[in-house]
């Protein structure tokens, strides 16, 4: 068996001829190829809700002698991650052309499934001391500076807009034409620096948690990509399932994530986050920014 095939080229083709949990099976290896390359046959069938029967038998629906066959096929996928985004986009438009066009849209329950296993994969998964620990950190900051870019950027302005209605010591990188070498320039051992980066990485945040640490700030991590450029560079890492059957890597449980851990810091932060929060809404109907019933 040639293990140079890819893990949709493998599956796809066959799925409509699988059994209910067979397929279920297959969607997972879809979604997560990178749980199949890396953790047990064990530790897969609990992370999926499955047996390890199911797998090994999907293997060999499959076309693969043994699990370990598939596996191997999942371990060549992970090396394609670093595909441009164009390539990925091929393929979803490839996985199209083999459907119907009644069918065409079972790629959105795919990625809807997706999201879903990413958000399981979190639940089962993430460490509750390091969370606490994180919001302790950024609760007590002296000030929290925010990194991202390309699509994390997003993520990162939600999380200032959540906390600037909160706090005063926030800062997103760049934001407002500053330049980050102003802020980066600025920090000490007293700060927190946030990133996400899912992959593909942008190169500015990169760089900058290298000055970070140079300076002795605490660099807090989101992302998808356990081989991601900074890791020696981090104190705390959150690494979360961005997998997505489509060309962009899913964004859900990077959310999900901060989040989660907004609500902690605003607990550990106290009465004078509440009373911030408080002054910010009154400020902004007083202001009518927020709509209100005649």
């Amino acid at each position: 068996m040639q293990t140079s095939t890819s893990i949709q080229n493998q599956v796809l083709p066959r799925l409509k001829d699988l059994s209910p949990k067979l397929r279920s099976a297959a969607e997972f290896v879809l979604a997560h190829p990178d749980e199949i390359a890396t953790r047990t046959l064990r530790q897969v069938a609990k992370a999926a809700g499955l047996t390890p029967p199911t797998f090994s038998r999907l293997a060999r629906a499959l076309d693969c002698d043994t699990y370990d066959d598939l596996r191997e096929i999942c371990r060549h996928e992970l090396k394609r991650r670093n595909q441009m985004l164009a390539d990925k986009a091929q393929t979803l438009l490839d996985m199209s052309s083999k459907k119907s066009p009644a069918d065409r849209s079972g790629v959105f329950f795919l990625q809807a499934r997706s999201a879903l296993d990413n958000i399981h994969g979190l639940m089962e998964s993430v460490d509750l001391m390091k969370l606490e620990e994180t919001a302790e950190a950024l609760a007590h900051a002296r000030k929290v500076l925010l990194l991202g870019t390309t699509s994390s950027l997003a993520l990162i302005n939600y999380f200032s807009c959540m906390a600037e209605m909160a706090f005063d010591n926030w800062q997103v990188a760049g934001a407002n034409g500053a330049m980050w070498a102003t802020q980066l320039s600025k920090l000490k051992s007293s700060d927190v620096v946030f990133v996400v980066s899912l992959a593909p990485h942008g190169n500015l945040p990169i760089n900058s948690m290298q000055v970070a640490r140079d300076a002795g700030a605490k660099i807090i991590a989101v992302t998808d990509n356990r081989e991601a450029p900074f890791m020696e560079m981090v104190h705390t890492c959150f690494i979360v399932e961005a997998q997505s059957p489509q060309f962009f890597p899913s964004h859900v449980v990077p959310l999900l994530l901060i989040e989660g851990l907004m609500g902690m810091v605003v607990r550990r932060a106290g009465q004078q986050a509440a009373s911030s929060i408080r002054a910010t809404e009154q400020t902004a109907y007083q202001l009518k920014e927020y709509w209100m019933d005649p």
